[in-house]
């Protein structure tokens, strides 16, 4: 139940980091924000980094590359945003997500525990998709028109969330937690600038902008705090499992914030129900298969 707890945790913080950075990249543009973003995490985590672990041994390279693939993960969310609207974007991404994390399970991909696909995950599956059908019928966007590469790019950046999140978890079991976690800032900081550089240092506004809240350049640290519990919880759960807990826990924050706001989506809602509603079948079905191996 803790790590259940943990997860949902993550999945608000993510909700919270994504309000921020949104506003964070509208003054500063993507890529001066997607810096800044890194910057922050970096400070937050520097403090703390030397007491947290060495590797054991060569890890492999692959298992430092979650900070690039987060960079993939903005570029991809930006050019889907930019062809399907916020709403189709985020109903591709998690499409992404769950049949990305299903393929991990099923097929035990990058190291994962095997855990074959059965009848009632299918059903969890097909829940969520209907929640996100909800949420895109009810929102008002239409997919329709949209480029083939938009929605193609945000089906991927679900899919490049999970393949970040196996790589960071990986360091974390060879390395520890906290080595893992200011590893991805290492490398998403250092991959930001030299995109940042290689298009001349674009920026919308110089540092400081003017007139900005200070809680605009907190993503990164709500980002440094959600992936240390990320890489806490991933070994520990199915993909899939995890996969759906953080969206729920993400959409009903999204709602909550929302609320407070004065703005009020009756999709995020009815989508938020329904992935609930996925997300307990699937939970059910890891019970009962547990139960199964007891008997």
């Amino acid at each position: 139940m803790l790590d259940l707890t943990l997860t949902a945790a993550y999945g608000a913080l993510l909700s919270l980091m994504n309000q921020c950075n949104a506003r964070l990249s509208g003054v500063y543009g993507n890529w001066g924000a997607t810096v800044m973003i890194h910057a922050v995490g970096l400070l937050v985590l520097l403090p703390f980094a030397f007491g947290w672990g060495r590797p054991r041994g060569q890890a492999p390279w692959y298992q430092y590359a979650g900070g690039l693939i987060g960079i993939l993960s903005v570029v991809f969310v930006n050019v889907g945003v930019a062809g399907v609207g916020v709403t189709g974007n985020l109903v591709l991404m998690l499409l992404g997500q769950v049949a990305c994390s299903a393929a991990v399970d099923h097929f035990g991909l990058l190291g994962a525990k095997r855990s074959p696909m059965t009848g009632r995950k299918l059903l969890s599956m097909a829940l969520m998709a209907a929640g996100c059908g909800a949420m895109l019928l009810l929102s008002g966007d239409k997919l329709g028109g949209a480029s083939a590469l938009a929605a193609a790019l945000s089906f991927l950046s679900g899919c490049t969330m999970i393949f970040a999140r196996m790589a960071n978890a990986a360091l974390s079991l060879r390395a520890g937690v906290g080595f893992s976690t200011v590893m991805n800032y290492v490398t998403g900081l250092g991959g930001s600038l030299l995109v940042l550089a290689c298009l001349g240092f674009p920026m919308d506004a110089a540092f400081p902008a003017a007139h900005q809240p200070i809680w605009i350049y907190l993503g990164g640290a709500l980002g440094a705090v959600g992936i240390y519990l990320c890489n806490v919880v991933t070994p520990r759960l199915p993909a899939l499992r995890m996969s759906l807990v953080v969206f729920v826990g993400q959409l009903f924050t999204g709602l909550l914030l929302d609320s407070l706001t004065g703005r009020f989506s009756l999709g995020l809602l009815a989508g938020s129900a329904v992935a609930a509603a996925g997300m307990l079948v699937n939970i059910g079905a890891g019970r009962g298969a547990r139960g199964s191996r007891a008997d």
